[in-house]
């Protein structure tokens, strides 16, 4: 007991210290595995989405813009969401976007790269289970240059990312923000319908960006040393079914803005003979 009295002093003073959790600021005694950046208390605060009430947008209480009648045909086929959007959520992310807590942007990824697993084993057992749904290729919510300077980095495009390496599909930049908007957060479903008007377009060079994912998803599915001999027969296979792309961004409160980029997204690939499936990733559904 004396030896270990000394002992534990030493041990104390040698070893590194804990690190602070980047949400509340106290020092770390325990974590969860994946999230060695938050305390334990943190992690079992986070409000994951496990049951759905809404197969559309993916909410987990009951949804009146999805029930209401009347309601248009949305541009996008469902949206999926790591957590519920609430206090401590708002929290989270008002550290990261607003506040100079990029450390966070890592964690919150792999939060959404949590659902992006979740939706992808949805849509495959969807598909039949006979094979792995894929999707063409990845994209996210472009945000304004004001904002990009103002904050130095697209919190929709960190998202994205995570999302694009555990699918296995290429992240393209396939959408231009043209406007820039106050922030959305505290206006009404109207006022937001009526701001995103005229405020996206599809980039430049994105069919161009488009093209070469969606000759190597098909290339995937059909080995090429089997079709060497008829190129043709590739490109006939990619026109028969649809463009399928992944649109990420970090809440989806009424969806107006998910869905004003998906019709562009479809646009797009109408303009160029194609149809296009478009699938959301959401960080948090409010």
């Amino acid at each position: 007991m004396a030896k270990e009295a000394v002992l534990s002093p030493l041990h104390n003073l040698l070893a590194p210290p804990g690190l602070p959790c980047l949400t509340c600021g106290k020092m770390i005694s325990g974590s969860e595995k994946g999230y060695p950046e938050i305390c334990s208390s943190c992690y079992a605060s986070i409000p994951w989405i496990r049951n759905l009430k809404c197969a559309a947008c993916g909410r987990p209480v009951g949804c009146p813009d999805c029930t209401r009648e009347g309601v248009p045909a949305r541009n996008f086929v469902l949206n999926r969401s790591a957590v519920a959007y609430n206090a401590t959520m708002r929290e989270w992310l008002a550290q990261y976007k607003f506040r100079g807590n990029e450390a966070l942007g890592p964690v919150l990824a792999r939060m959404a790269g949590f659902a992006a697993q979740r939706m992808l084993r949805e849509l495959s057992e969807k598909n039949g289970g006979t094979s792995r749904f894929r999707f063409d290729a990845v994209t996210f919510v472009p945000v304004s240059e004001d904002r990009l300077m103002e904050r130095g980095f697209n919190q929709a495009r960190t998202l994205a990312l995570e999302a694009s390496a555990i699918l296995g599909s290429p992240l393209l930049p396939l959408l231009e923000r043209i406007r820039h908007t106050e922030k959305q957060s505290f206006k009404s479903r109207w006022q937001r319908l009526r701001d995103l008007q005229g405020i996206f377009c599809p980039a430049d060079n994105a069919w161009d960006l488009l093209q070469p994912a969606l000759y190597r998803s098909v290339a995937k599915t059909f080995p090429r040393s089997v079709f060497s001999w008829h190129d043709a027969m590739i490109a006939e296979t990619s026109e028969a079914r649809p463009v399928r792309l992944l649109l990420v961004d970090d809440v989806y409160t009424t969806g107006s803005t998910v869905d004003t980029c998906a019709g562009l997204l479809r646009e797009l690939c109408e303009y160029w003979g194609r149809t296009a499936e478009v699938y959301c990733l959401t960080w948090a559904r409010s």
